[in-house]
């Protein structure tokens, strides 16, 4: 039941993450408002320590993995549409605010999810001595 309920609470962070990044385009119809600025970085990280209270050292390396390499995917994501808007290849309705907002979140959380899962792949294998 934790693991269905921390990929519950991730998937709405990275839903957040994603409505905060097609917003400034009216893509969506969304106006996101303080709550989704902060379920993106706040329910990612506490889904993913939820999903990982029960899981092992593998499990943990490929969930970090995942959720790194994703959070990555939507930072470069959002720099890819802020480069295009900046260029009047796309025209923002409203500010850009919270592309960079997903970039810097999700270079910090994406590296550091990427750096844990790699870590612990390492300290999961048995030595070969």
């Amino acid at each position: 039941m934790i693991t269905i309920a921390g990929a519950v609470l991730v998937s709405l962070g990275l839903a957040s993450g994603v409505l905060l990044v097609l917003a400034p385009f009216g893509i969506t119809g969304a106006i996101p408002g303080p709550v989704t600025w902060g379920m993106f970085p706040v329910l990612s990280t506490v889904g993913y320590l939820l999903i990982a209270t029960g899981a092992s050292g593998a499990a943990i390396a490929r969930l970090s993995r995942l959720l790194g390499g994703g959070t990555l995917l939507l930072a470069l994501a959002a720099l890819v549409i802020l480069f295009a808007a900046d260029n009047g290849l796309l025209i923002a309705l409203s500010s850009t605010a919270p592309l960079w907002y997903v970039i810097g979140l999700g270079i910090v959380f994406g590296v550091a999810g990427l750096s844990v899962g790699a870590r612990v792949q390492r300290e999961a294998r048995p030595s070969a001595n």
